[in-house]
């Protein structure tokens, strides 16, 4: 699954299954159950479908497992370092620096701390699949943004630890000294979302497929707009963003999985005009935020049709909970975020009533 707000407010399974998902009738949304995770203060950015979460914590990486904070480390000399994927066997991916505030692509592998690509300007692992793959983007100098690449990253078989770099193709044509690609999300078959640039169309949300040549797809805005961004993607090729525009401003969208990538308006909140889409999954479950013109962000699950405040799902267990923001979702619709617990900063994990969930820490 899966980065803003795609991760924050920008300014702005099969075909058949996700067709009948969205065909099938608002009906009640599960309520869900809300415990603190003990991390901390540290901000959760990502989870698996164990309901492992990584982050960052002080400039510092780190894992929450089962009750347990780990912190996992930065390159020698580093001054900072995030994770911001994680995959079902526990193996996460960020970003850090070796000193000079620029990040490297990092990997998190049984205790270690491994730099995968140092030749690059600038460089981030995004994400990581269950079979150790990792999708980024690779800055290869700073003449000018077509310096950009969005990247795969392949572990070499005969030299363990040495990761091999495949650049995505950006859309052709158009003035080179504008044209990039950038990737914000993908998925266990690595499928690719993310954004191209062009002076042909300017933005558009970008999909590349898994074929040898990673076929470039452009995920269009809704009719009438003139701008898109995707910003995540589950294992059935759905994606979701935002698109931008004179008609509807920004708006939150979920791109269908069948040839044309037809996307679907997703609508807001009630009383508000701007929303944007930042994860889906395996169920077809979205979230995101929505908002009225400078007024504040709410956090949505857009699921059968149906838009919610993330707040309005609490079962008794929200009852001394404010939900201020929503980082990710999980295959078994498992969240977590940030909110006030009592009036208090505190992250949180909530999983839908009725699920099995680790045990509450700290609250």
């Amino acid at each position: 699954m899966t980065i803003g707000i795609g991760r924050t407010f920008t300014a702005a399974v099969a075909a058949a299954c996700a067709i009948f998902a969205l065909a099938a009738p608002a009906t009640a949304q599960t309520l869900y159950t809300i415990a603190a995770l003990d991390v901390n203060g540290c901000a959760p950015i990502e989870l698996n479908d164990h309901a492992t979460v990584v982050g960052d914590c002080g400039a510092t990486a780190f894992r929450w497992q089962d009750g347990a904070l780990t912190t996992l480390g930065r390159l020698p000399k580093g001054t900072y370092a995030e994770a911001w994927s994680v995959n079902n066997l526990g193996v996460a991916v960020g970003e850090g620096d070796t000193g000079d505030g620029r990040p490297d692509p990092i990997l998190y592998r049984n205790g270690a701390v491994i730099d995968i690509d140092s030749s690059s300007a600038n460089a981030r692992a995004i994400y990581v699949n269950d079979a150790e793959v990792i999708v980024g983007n690779y800055l290869k100098g700073f003449s000018c943004a077509c310096d950009w690449s969005a990247v795969i990253w392949t572990e070499r078989t005969d030299k363990p630890g040495r990761f091999d770099r495949v650049a995505l193709p950006p859309y052709p044509g158009g003035d080179p000294k504008v044209r990039y690609g950038y990737a914000t999300g993908a998925n266990q078959s690595i499928q690719v979302v993310g954004w191209v640039q062009s002076s042909l169309f300017g933005q558009y949300g970008a999909f590349w497929d898994h074929d040898p040549a990673h076929t470039l797809s452009l995920l269009l805005p809704l009719p009438s707009e003139w701008s898109s961004i995707a910003w995540g993607m589950n294992d059935l090729g759905q994606a979701v963003g935002e698109s931008n525009g004179p008609a509807h401003g920004t708006r939150a969208v979920l791109w269908q999985a069948d040839a044309g990538h037809t996307p679907v308006d997703l609508g807001t909140l009630p009383g508000d005009t701007l929303s944007v889409a930042n994860h889906v999954n395996n169920l077809g479950q979205v979230i995101g935020v929505s908002a009225s013109a400078g007024g504040a962000m709410r956090p949505f699950l857009w699921e059968n049709g149906r838009i919610s405040e993330v707040g309005s799902l609490l079962d008794v267990s929200g009852a001394d909970w404010v939900i201020q923001s929503v980082s990710a979702i999980n295959n078994s619709g498992q969240m977590i975020g940030s909110g006030l617990y009592q009036g208090q900063p505190r992250a949180f994990l909530m999983t839908p009533a009725g699920a099995l969930a680790p045990t509450p820490v700290g609250q």
